[in-house]
């Protein structure tokens, strides 16, 4: 089913460093949206220094995240849009400027107009995008317009002007340089809006636009060539260029013969350098020069400014206008999914008044010419009508299509259209999920399995905030249960788990329907220096949420300081590289869903670091009387995966215990043979036991409650000899 769809990559997950690779420019955006025209029925792009925004009407995401891969393996920052509500919302929240650096800015507007001219221009737009955009861009219009979310300073050109400030600059006795003449130069209207200068310099290669700007401003054009003696020259520098020139650029400034570089080791006065320019404009290292006061867009990123904050109490009237501005379009999008049956109708109409007025005019006699167009006219109002009342009702039933006894196709009928064919969904499916992005990414990843199981259904997701994203990952269910209370309540019809997540207790009501097929079980150590495990300095602090995994670690290297930490995965590894672990362990199948695998030291065998019971599995939850999710989750399940994880989860009940227990457990399936390998500890550590267990498949319960009354045997046996020898 042709819906909106999207992907992005932005300044809200990716790095500056990340974003410069993706930065498209002109050329490079006709490319893209030639190329993608060949996959869907319209394609639009958007390319800033602060996101590459692609959108499609078509039938799926994947084409669009298959044109990035040419790039590199950046999944892990990008933001994937499925379905056509969560592609709305995220356009509006841009236009609006929600989800700009600066919250409010008002030039997103602009680029997304540009973006739309250049989309007409290629002819890659069509009517469903065109509209989608115009509307965004309306949006946009109102935010501003009955809000004050952008009339308080917050923008990247009054964030420059308060860093002049800052650093103290007197303008009038201070000389600016601009670098570049697009629309990132024209920041320096904001500083000249406030102030006089004492000298402005604007460099280009294009020495005619770089005049046409400096007599805007009252300054004088130079060409980059020429940039040596004016960058010593100048007090406070404004790189603003798409890759026009890259100031500065020698990896080592010190041992660098060029004098571009030499004016930061030999200026007698401080320096400022605003680089909004991406890629950037001037090298990072430049920050290590004392005299040297360099800010690049991830550092005004940083920067909280009142006005910002101003800005920020204006965020829910926003969102109202966003909701009311989605709702609309959403109506007009639906109804337009019904429009081939409402031109159908209306040229039957059309044709039985013509067929009618051939019957009747030769019978009246002759007619004067306004006789005969009075007539036809009475003939016209007569249709227009007599179908009022159907054309309302089909725009009514528009909003309903994926009802199974849709009323589009009793219209059909009633009308006798035989030559319409419109797609009308079986079903629309709500999948519930988490909003982190490994959540999002697996949640879309069964989705695309459930649309190959089941073409003719829609779907629909939708992200559901839990105790654990919130930080409280202590209560029972901290990850699962909001899902399961928005399943009970029919809010959602499908649920997707990490299946180690859910707690060991029914939910009365609800039915895991479905395994995924396993991803890797295997944990991972990822560490600051590159080091293995076995290489790690005695008291090397490693960081992980999993009791079991810290028991099994200090099993391994009982010279290690282990510490709890926690975080989705790019939160952990940034507290890592920040220094606060020398070392994290993480869980494999997490990494290669999110395409991190790369950034993996070692991985840690099965044998030495038994993994989480049903780690690597997703478990999809429908309600238990529901019988037409449940036979369409079934067409989706694993039954190997299923049977193991199973295995696995009567082990995990058998101890009595849950997620955050040192219990562990891996089963495999091998033709019918069952293999479960079981680890079970005290809460201190200090007793350990591993065995294994196997049999017929069928047998795969008994067995694994053998296994955990043997291990519970073993390790209560072990603590009373334990104690009894601390007693002695």
């Amino acid at each position: 089913m042709d819906r909106i769809v999207g992907i992005e990559l932005s300044h809200k997950y990716a790095p500056i460093a990340v974003r410069e690779q993706l930065a498209l420019n002109k050329s490079q955006t006709v490319d893209a949206l030639r190329n993608l025209r060949e996959h869907y029925k319209e394609v639009f792009l958007i390319s800033t220094c602060n996101r590459l925004s692609l959108y499609a009407y078509g039938d799926n995401y994947l084409h669009l995240e298959n044109y990035l891969e040419q790039f590199g393996n950046y999944k892990q920052f990008l933001t994937v849009l499925p379905d056509s509500r969560l592609a709305i919302q995220n356009l509006f929240s841009t236009a609006s400027g929600l989800e700009s650096q600066a919250i409010g800015e008002h030039q997103i507007v602009g680029q997304i107009r540009d973006a739309l001219d250049l989309a007409r221009k290629e002819k890659t737009i069509g009517p469903v995008l065109d509209e989608f955009i115009r509307r965004a861009v309306h949006v946009g219009k109102r935010a501003r317009l009955e809000t004050s979310i952008g009339k308080h300073s917050a923008s990247l050109a009054t964030v420059g002007f308060e860093l002049i400030n800052h650093h103290n600059y007197n303008l009038e006795d201070s000389t600016i340089l601009v670098v570049g003449t697009g629309n990132m130069a024209n920041l320096v209207n904001t500083v000249l809006d406030r102030s006089k200068i004492k000298g402005l310099y604007v460099a280009s290669h294009n020495i005619a636009r770089a005049k046409k700007m400096a007599e805007e401003w009252g300054g004088e054009a130079v060409h980059v060539s020429k940039l040596p003696h004016y960058l010593v020259e100048a007090d406070i520098i404004i790189g603003g260029t798409q890759g026009e020139v890259n100031l500065l650029s020698e990896k080592e400034i010190e041992n660098s013969k060029c004098t571009r570089a030499q004016f930061a080791m030999d200026m007698q006065r401080p320096k400022l350098l605003l680089d909004f320019g991406l890629p950037r404009n001037f090298n990072p290292v430049l920050k290590e020069f004392e005299n040297v006061h360099l800010y690049d867009l991830d550092d005004i990123k940083k920067m909280t400014y009142e006005g910002l904050l101003k800005r920020y109490e204006e965020v829910p009237q926003v969102k109202e206008i966003i909701a009311d501005e989605e709702e609309k379009f959403s109506e007009w999008f639906y109804q337009r999914k019904a429009s081939p049956v409402i031109e159908a109708y209306w040229n039957n109409l059309i044709d039985t008044k013509d067929e009618e007025l051939k019957w009747l005019l030769p019978k009246l006699g002759d007619l004067s010419t306004e006789q005969e167009r009075l007539i036809q006219r009475f003939a016209h109002r007569l249709i227009r009508k007599v179908s009022k009342k159907p054309m309302e009702e089909l725009n009514n039933f528009a909003q309903n299509l994926h009802h199974r006894d849709n009323p589009i196709n009793t219209v059909k009928k009633v009308f006798d259209l035989k030559d319409v064919d419109i797609f009308v969904p079986k079903k629309r499916v709500v999948v519930g999920t988490r909003g982190s992005k490994l959540a999002l990414t697996q949640t879309h990843h069964m989705i695309e399995r459930l649309k190959i199981a089941e073409p003719n259904n829609e779907y629909v997701t939708k992200v559901i905030r839990t105790s654990g994203d919130d930080g409280n990952i202590a209560v029972m269910g901290a990850f699962t249960t909001a899902i399961q209370r928005a399943l009970l309540d029919g809010e959602v019809d499908v649920a997707v788990h990490s299946y180690k997540d859910l707690p060991i207790e029914d939910v009365a009501g609800l039915t895991i329907a479905a395994v995924s097929e396993r991803e890797d079980v295997r944990d991972v150590l990822i560490s600051k220096d590159g080091l293995k495990l076995k290489d790690l300095p005695k008291g090397a602090i490693v960081g992980t949420g999993s009791l079991r995994r810290k028991i099994q670690l200090l099993q391994i290297r009982p010279d290690l300081k282990v510490e709890f930490i926690q975080g989705n995965l790019d939160t952990r590894i940034k507290k890592m590289k920040e220094g606060n672990y020398d070392a994290i362990i993480l869980a494999a199948a997490g990494l290669i869903r999110l395409g991190m695998m790369s950034q993996a030291t070692e991985i840690l065998g099965e044998e030495e670091m038994i993994p989480a019971v049903c780690q690597g599995a997703l478990a999809l939850e429908t309600r238990e009387n529901d019988t037409e999710f449940k036979n369409l989750l079934a067409k989706i399940n694993d039954e190997e995966t299923a049977t193991a994880t199973e295995a696995e989860r009567v082990f995990l009940t058998a101890l009595g215990g849950g997620c955050n227990f040192p219990i562990a457990a891996y089963a495999q399936v091998k033709e019918e043979e069952l293999f479960l390998h079981g680890m079970y500890a005290s809460a201190d550590g200090e007793v350990v036991k591993i065995d294994k267990i196997s049999g017929h498949k069928k047998l795969a319960s008994q067995l694994a409650k053998q296994l955990a009354k043997d291990l519970h045997q073993k390790v209560t046996e072990a603590k009373r000899a334990l104690s009894s020898g601390k007693s002695a």
